[in-house]
């Protein structure tokens, strides 16, 4: 290369450049998804302090919901952390998957605590039962977020 040759500058920001370019989807993740995480490792807390819910339906519907929701929440903000691509449909349909587990477990386990005596037991399945259906909510707050965001 000649020594008098002028070599353009780097391209840092494609979009910059390009406004017409598709951006790629980044979720509001951070806050929601951590929120998320901890209310479903605090329903697996109460739910070994307060395994039995009655019948064995109830039992195994909680315990995979709570466990398996901790797993995808850590792939999830993971994943976030790295900085990969996550679809906004797998993300929508992974909000709406947790909102209708989240808020099964939660109506089950109060139904099946609501008429039993008044012990440690029941204050914590009830407890258990409430934390569920909360974050059954803010599951459905983030399908609907996700959903309303377009960049």
């Amino acid at each position: 290369m000649a020594e008098n040759a002028v070599v353009p500058p780097p391209r840092l920001h494609h979009n910059v450049l390009h406004p017409t370019a598709p951006r790629e989807y980044r979720p509001p993740l951070s806050i929601i998804k951590f929120l998320e995480l901890s209310l479903a490792i605090t329903c697996t807390t109460l739910h070994y302090y307060s395994f039995d819910d009655g019948d064995l339906v109830t039992g195994f519907l909680a315990t995979g919901t709570f466990c398996g929701f901790i797993v995808i929440l850590f792939t999830v903000m993971a994943g976030y952390l790295m900085k990969a691509h996550l679809h906004r449909r797998l993300s929508i349909f992974y909000s709406l998957l947790g909102c209708a587990c989240f808020l099964t477990s939660g109506v089950f386990i109060i139904e099946a605590w609501e008429h039993a005596f008044r012990t440690r037991t029941r204050d914590l399945a009830i407890t258990k039962g409430s934390i569920a259906v909360i974050n059954g909510v803010i599951f459905l707050m983030d399908t609907i977020f996700t959903f309303r965001d377009r960049k």
